[in-house]
């Protein structure tokens, strides 16, 4: 057993696996992310005139518990930092659509995803598609509280289009695309080319896609699903990811497309929220 301790991520300055790749600390609590009261932006596209809308109650529920302790700041102010490098790429790459997975289940990727997508859509004129990549295990569309179809596997099959399965949130500029039913395996669904086609028209349609994937070792999908997107972040918690995990999640994505690695359940109070660390 002490083996296996000895080899988790445990501080983050510890060394990293992942050597070049930036690593975001975020502390403890990342269920927390504070909400816009602005009104929604007229997004001046017919795609979305039409689209369904859905409420996103656990938000609100988490920002309420939260609000205004020290772990709640925390978690904000990590989120903002981490949100600040997602656009910097975006503006310097072209950065539209980020696969946010972690090398096994557990590690806090599909809060992450929730979470930084609530982040970005604060900012005005930013409208955010929030993807529930994971048709396996449907994680993020039971968090949207919704069990709507059609989704993303009836898109991927053909028997619908991205219009008729996307939908408005009650939060601004935030729009969710859920899981759907399968009755296709996901490894064929996304190696179709309705998954590029899918992409390309979220990439249209809205200024930043977050795709909540499922994790990376023993799935094929990640590879597909990367293979279509501009960006890969691997979420990593400390004290249970182990560093052998995270080098063979690693070696399974492209290096150009591994933006770098959140270092998730950190103790809020051991280290500032802006910092970053593993990068040069």
């Amino acid at each position: 057993m002490s083996k296996y301790f000895d080899e988790t991520l445990k501080a983050r300055n510890a060394p990293s696996p992942l050597e070049g790749l930036k690593v975001s600390t975020m502390p403890e609590v990342l269920e927390a992310a504070s909400l816009s009261k602005s009104a929604f932006p007229d997004v001046g596209s017919k795609r979305l005139e039409q689209c369904g809308k859905i409420e996103i109650p656990l938000s609100k529920v988490l920002h309420a518990q939260f609000h205004g302790s020290e772990a709640l700041k925390a978690a904000e102010e990590s989120y903002r930092a981490l949100r600040t490098r997602l656009l910097r790429l975006r503006a310097a790459q072209g950065l539209r659509s980020v696969v946010i997975t972690s090398p096994v289940q557990g590690e806090g990727k599909t809060l992450t995803s929730l979470n930084l997508a609530l982040c970005c859509a604060q900012l005005r004129d930013m409208r955010i598609l929030l993807v529930d990549g994971d048709i396996r295990s449907q994680g993020l569309t039971r968090l949207f509280g919704s069990a709507q179809t059609p989704g993303l596997a009836e898109v991927l099959a053909g028997q619908c289009k991205p219009e008729q399965a996307v939908l408005a949130t009650d939060l601004p500029n935030l729009y969710v695309f859920p899981a759907g039913n399968a009755a296709t395996p996901p490894p064929e669904l996304f190696a179709s080319s309705h998954w590029q086609e899918f992409v390309g028209w979220c990439n249209e349609s809205f200024k930043l896609v977050l795709i909540d994937s499922p994790p990376t070792l023993d799935l094929a999908d990640v590879e597909l699903i990367a293979a279509a997107c501009d960006g890969v972040l691997m979420v990593v918690r400390a004290g249970q990811t182990r560093r052998d995990a995270l080098r063979k999640s690693a070696a399974q994505i492209d290096a150009k497309k591994l933006l770098g690695a959140v270092f998730n359940s950190t103790n809020h109070s051991s280290h500032h929220p802006y910092q970053y660390v593993g990068g040069p």
